[in-house]
């Protein structure tokens, strides 16, 4: 089904006019801000939290791995002269070993030798033998068939020591071979003996190794169980390596949206006091308080403070708050009070008066920074705001006199340290800001001093 040229042309000139129509998200409001920098900062704070947890977890590991490498170091150390005393062992036993493949040998070619021998005493007897058939076959030969069959009787005698000399020489070989075979076995024998001593030696030391060597299998058991201890420690180690990163780059992130909210904090703060300076009067900044009935002490300005305590004391001065980039004071009035058996100092609970007559402007709650807090202005640009109150008792609209209660001083909001439930009155304090025409000056100018009589 084909649209027409005039219905497409107006689907397409919508489709450009929606597309470059700016969408504008909606402005967070403070307490989203506010629910925003808790969020951040408790994320931070445990990721801060989890990366000292893995930090002490690695700590714990790195020094149980140098714990291992010294009993490893140990170890080798008593393994080291046992090494050294299987070596020389294996050393002999290879000796001993060379010793009687040599004994081995000579054994070998002896027995050759006595076996040839055999064999030649065997041939000789053979050939005796022969003789011996052929004379008796032949007949005895006697000295006279000699003498009969001699020539003359120097053939004779020649002929007689022919035999003999010739009966005297097979005795003589026949007593030669059979020496030579006693020498042979005695030789044999001999070396026997040695190749048994040298066996003898060669197992004793095979004994004493063996001893040796069940002392080193009991040391490689101990040193296995530690290299796979530390296997597994090293192995460990990376693992926390690994959270500790991935905490680090958690943390820089949430660090960087924390910054991204507090300067929108920063920029609704500055809002705040362009609300003040707005809905406030403006001047000179002199104060008329009207009539007050009050025996508080009274600056040249025509202020009081705000905490009528005997002990109060600034515990951040002007100077320390400009610092961070605040232009306020805090003020604390110490307290003895006793919680779960420690003694904590505190302000909580003070009562917080108005420093000067005048009209609530601001009075609201900040989750993440001034708690309770309320604006008063005074006339003639000049204002005074008090924050981190337990209690504040008015409203936008109401009228105010000096030296009039208008709330409790407390730990809400952004205080440092954090109340727990071990110390609920942990940071307790009043943070009290002037403003002349809407901007921020020094407290401290405008307060009597001492701050009480």
């Amino acid at each position: 089904m084909k649209i027409s040229t005039k219905i497409f042309a107006v689907i397409c000139s919508l489709t450009i006019l929606l597309t470059t129509i700016p969408f504008t998200a909606p402005a967070k409001t403070i307490a989203e801000i506010e629910a925003d920098i808790n969020k951040y900062e408790q994320q931070i704070a445990d990721a801060s939290k989890g990366q000292a947890n893995a930090k002490e977890k690695l700590k714990a590991l790195q020094e149980q791995s140098k714990a291992i490498d010294e009993k490893v170091q140990a170890l080798e150390k008593e393994m080291a002269p046992i090494r050294t005393k299987i070596n020389e062992l294996t050393k002999q036993i290879n000796e001993y070993e060379e010793r009687i493949k040599v004994l081995e040998k000579e054994i070998k070619e002896t027995e050759e030798k006595k076996n040839e021998q055999d064999k030649e005493i065997e041939n000789t007897r053979e050939l005796l033998a022969k003789r011996l058939r052929a004379a008796y076959i032949a007949g005895e030969t006697s000295e006279l068939e000699i003498f009969l069959n001699a020539t003359d009787f120097s053939d004779f005698l020649a002929r007689s020591e022919l035999l003999r000399q010739v009966s005297k020489h097979d005795n003589e070989v026949v007593e030669d071979l059979q020496n030579q075979i006693k020498e042979l076995n005695k030789l044999i024998q001999d070396l026997d003996a040695k190749r048994a001593e040298n066996e003898e030696k060669q197992a004793a030391i095979i004994s004493d190794r063996e001893v040796y060597n069940a002392e080193m299998k009991v040391f490689n058991g101990k040193m296995n169980e530690l290299e796979a201890t530390q296997a597994r420690n090293e192995k460990n180690i990376k693992e926390q390596n690994k959270i500790i990163a991935t905490y680090n780059q958690n943390s820089a992130y949430y660090q960087q949206l924390l910054a991204q909210a507090e300067k929108e904090k920063a920029e609704y703060s500055a809002a705040l006091d362009k609300e003040i300076g707005n809905n406030g009067s403006s001047g000179s900044g002199v104060v008329d308080n009207g009539n007050v009935n009050h025996n508080f002490k009274v600056s040249s300005k025509g202020i009081i403070s705000p905490i009528q305590d005997k002990s109060v004391y600034y515990s951040a001065t002007y100077a320390e708050h400009i610092s961070r980039g605040t232009a306020s004071v805090d003020f604390c009035a110490p307290a003895n009070r006793v919680v779960n058996g420690q003694t904590y100092y505190t302000s909580k609970g003070a009562k917080i008066y108005a420093v000067a007559s005048g009209t609530v402007t601001k009075s609201t709650y900040s989750s993440s920074s001034y708690g309770h807090y309320i604006n008063i202005d005074h006339g003639n640009g000049l204002s005074s705001l008090y924050a981190h109150m337990d209690a504040r008792y008015y409203d936008v609209g109401d009228k105010v006199v000096q030296g009039q209660v208008i709330g409790i001083l407390g730990n809400t909001g952004n205080c440092w340290p954090r109340p727990t439930a071990a110390n609920p009155v942990a940071g307790s304090h009043l943070h009290f800001e002037m403003r002349l025409n809407g901007n921020r000056v020094n407290p401290e100018i405008y307060l009597p001093s001492p701050l009480v009589y």
